[in-house]
């Protein structure tokens, strides 16, 4: 008859997803140093900028033609004064950089906090099948090392460089951070069939 008992929580079935989670959280709350100096950088700035637009002397707006962009202040919602413009001629527009810092944050302690869940369950759930809880294991830790990459970066890169844009990398980001975020819910898939494995073998036995 083949014995089923094991050491209770092995590295490899769930410790390193709650290890790594742990220390997840706690690198991106240090960052939160640096993203609240963001309100004192200018590149995190939210900007204004002003159309020119042509309207080639009709009234028809659909003849219209934005034909310059005049790059203004930093917006402030009570209004923006300049010698011969009005103040609503100015759109917003917004700080992607800032937007990025918080986001990068949000997601990282929700996947981090993700990886610890399912380090649990499949760390506990002894009785549930070796390859699946194997498998949920590694994908949630790709699911946190994909899924705020973008947003990381993004932050990182304008803080370092004000000069900085993302859009270059966004055509490679966003394709890996959608298989972060499909790894993280394969993931917790997993973990819940894992979890009913073991509650099922539990009660057999």
């Amino acid at each position: 008859m083949k014995n089923n008992k094991e050491d209770p929580m092995t590295l490899a079935m769930g410790n390193k997803n709650v290890v790594v989670g742990l220390l997840v959280v706690m690198l991106y709350l240090s960052m939160s140093f640096f993203i609240e100096r963001t309100s004192a950088l200018h590149q995190f700035h939210e900007k204004a900028a002003a159309a020119v637009v042509d309207t080639k002397g009709t009234a028809d707006l659909l003849d219209d033609q934005v034909v310059d962009m005049k790059r203004g202040p930093a917006y402030r919602t009570g209004g923006i004064f300049f010698t011969n413009h009005y103040p609503n001629s100015y759109v917003r527009v917004f700080a992607s950089g800032r937007d990025a810092a918080y986001n990068m944050r949000w997601y990282a302690w929700w996947f981090a906090l993700f990886n610890v869940a399912v380090g649990l369950i499949v760390g506990l759930q002894k009785q549930a099948d070796t390859r699946l809880r194997s498998a949920a294991s590694w994908l949630a830790l790709i699911g946190l090392a994909l899924f705020p990459l973008r947003d990381t970066l993004s932050f990182w890169g304008r803080y370092l460089d004000p000069k900085y844009s993302a859009g270059s990398i966004g055509p490679v980001m966003y394709p890996l951070m959608w298989i972060g975020g499909a790894a993280m819910f394969l993931a917790l898939l997993l973990a819940i069939v894992v979890f009913m494995q073991g509650a099922r073998q539990a009660a057999n036995r």
